[in-house]
C-alpha cells in the first residue's frame, strides 16, 4: 500500500497531510486538489461545480476561490452559506469533504489587489455582457465587454470557512475514514466507522 495510508494511525500527522495538499492544489494544476467541487443549495436542490482553489490558510481552516458575481454559486451563497466542498484523489484513494460556511466580498482593496495581478486571459472571464449561465440562441451571441473596469465589479473572491473535514480513504486492507471538527474555542479529531 501506498504511504498515504499509514500517516492516518496519526490524526495529527493526518491532518496536517490533507492541508499540505490542499496548499499543493493550490499552486499544482495537476493535483486534483486543484479543481474541487463546490455545493451550495438553491432552495431544495442542491447544485454542484468544479471551481479552482486559490488560496489555502491552514492556520484560519480557510479555503479561497473566484467567482463572477453574477453567477448561480454567488447568488446561491448569498442565500445560503452552508456550502460543501468535495475532493477525490485517486492515486490515494482519498476521498475529502470539508463543510463549512462561504461568504462574499467584491469591491474591496483586497479583490482590486487580486484584480490587478489577474492576466488579461483570466480577467476575460469577468467580461461577458450578459451573466454566466443565461440562456442564448447560438454561441455566436456571447457578447465581450471591453471596459476593465465593469469586469472589475463583476469578480467576487469567496471565502470558505472550514468548521467540519471528512476523509475515507479505501483501501484493499482496511478503508479508513476520520473526522476533524473546527470550532472557535478548540479542534477534535476522531476516527470513525468507515
Amino acid at each position: 500500500m501506498n504511504n498515504f495510508s499509514n500517516f492516518f494511525s496519526d490524526l495529527d500527522k493526518g491532518e496536517l497531510k490533507i492541508w499540505d495538499l490542499l496548499a499543493q492544489g493550490v499552486v499544482n494544476k495537476k493535483s486534483k486538489f486543484h479543481t474541487p467541487t463546490l455545493s451550495t443549495i438553491n432552495g431544495n436542490m442542491i447544485n454542484s461545480r468544479t471551481i479552482i482553489l486559490r488560496k489555502v490558510d491552514n492556520k484560519t481552516k480557510m479555503l479561497f476561490f473566484y467567482s463572477d458575481s453574477r453567477s448561480r454559486k454567488v447568488l446561491n451563497i448569498i442565500q445560503n452559506n452552508n456550502v460543501t466542498v468535495h475532493l477525490y484523489e485517486p492515486r490515494f484513494k482519498l476521498q475529502v469533504q470539508l463543510y463549512g460556511h462561504a461568504k462574499i466580498e467584491n469591491n474591496s482593496e483586497k479583490t482590486k489587489n487580486i484584480w490587478s495581478s489577474l492576466n488579461s486571459f483570466s480577467k476575460k472571464n469577468y467580461l461577458s455582457a450578459l451573466s454566466p449561465g443565461e440562456k442564448i440562441d447560438s454561441l455566436d451571441n456571447i457578447k465581450y465587454n471591453t471596459d476593465n473596469e465593469e469586469a472589475y465589479c463583476n469578480f467576487s473572491l469567496i471565502y470558505f470557512k472550514v468548521t467540519k473535514l471528512e476523509c475515507l480513504q479505501l483501501s484493499d486492507i482496511k478503508n479508513i475514514r476520520v473526522e476533524f471538527v473546527y470550532t472557535e474555542s478548540s479542534n477534535k479529531k476522531y476516527y470513525m466507522v468507515p
